[in-house]
């Protein structure tokens, strides 16, 4: 009992003592505008999310913005041939080079999803033009390709007047 009434009353204390030994709040400052940061407006605001929206192109990347006369890249939907998957880096490298050599005139890619290493070929706009490459592939004996929809980058003209 006397042991009880001794961790009762310390607990008191301690409790008491939290209480008092509490600094006051600091002063906040209230002096940020977040007006003053001047950032750019919000896509959805200038229309260039709505353009995206309704014509499915998506404005370059700055690495793709390399102006070369009159024409600009951009990003839309089309079809690749996916030649290769694996969870070995080194596999997937030598499959690349090898690609890269198969097929000079297509763009190779290698994409990493993981834990997978993606070999990619290609930037057709049309099903029939991913299924002409495919069939390359396949006599090239890649046995593993198939067609995939994704992204992909597209020379689009610029007309001046």
């Amino acid at each position: 009992m006397m042991m009880k009434k001794r961790l009762f009353g310390l607990l008191i204390i301690c409790l008491l003592g939290s209480l008092f030994a509490q600094d006051r709040m600091a002063e906040q400052d209230e002096s940020f505008d977040p007006l003053d940061l001047h950032e750019p407006s919000l896509p959805i605001l200038d229309g260039s999310l709505i353009y995206e929206i309704i014509t499915d192109i998506k404005e370059p990347s700055a690495s793709d913005r390399i102006r070369r006369d009159t024409l600009r890249v951009v990003e839309k939907m089309g079809w690749k041939v996916q030649l290769f998957s694996t969870t070995d880096f080194y596999q997937a490298d030598t499959v690349y080079f090898q690609a890269i050599d198969d097929f000079i005139e297509q763009d190779v890619v290698k994409v990493f999803n993981s834990p997978y290493y993606k070999i990619r070929l290609g930037n057709c706009t049309t099903r029939e033009a991913a299924e002409d490459l495919l069939d390359r592939a396949l006599d090239l004996k890649y046995r593993d390709a198939w067609i995939i929809r994704t992204a992909v980058k597209m020379e689009e003209r610029l007309i001046f007047y």
